[in-house]
């Protein structure tokens, strides 16, 4: 399935490896970015994995999924991938990235605050 960031996502993921690598250098930025390119592949292949998590409370479609499971071990990402499945161009299916958010964060606020930037995008391109 194609896979596509929102503008938030792609914000998102900017300031993760930035501070990434502040914190920890070149080297971890460039695995912490194989790990988040690895997370969105494996749900884009199978947005309904069981690793993944349904996350209706925020929206329903909503789903999420830790990055932990695509570094392969416990403790190896502190963020979760915030998706849902949604009609793109010409009807095809695609997986859109609604966010990347550190796994303390409250989402709710910041996911509602995506679908509806989403949702407007959605209006203007129809």
């Amino acid at each position: 399935m194609r896979s596509r960031l929102t503008v938030d996502a792609d914000a998102d993921i900017a300031r993760i490896l930035r501070t990434t690598a502040r914190l920890f250098g070149e080297r971890q930025v460039r695995e912490y970015a194989r790990i988040i390119a690895l997370g969105i592949d494996r749900v884009a292949e199978d947005p309904l994995r069981p690793s993944s998590v349904d996350a209706s409370w925020i929206r329903e479609g909503v789903r999420l999924y830790h990055l932990d499971h695509a570094a392969g071990r416990r403790h190896g990402a502190a963020h979760l991938l915030f998706y849902k499945i949604a009609k793109g161009r010409g009807e095809v299916c695609e997986l859109v990235v609604l966010r990347v958010l550190y796994e303390r964060m409250q989402p709710k606020r910041r996911l509602i605050q995506a679908l509806r930037n989403e949702e407007t995008e959605d209006r203007r391109l129809s």
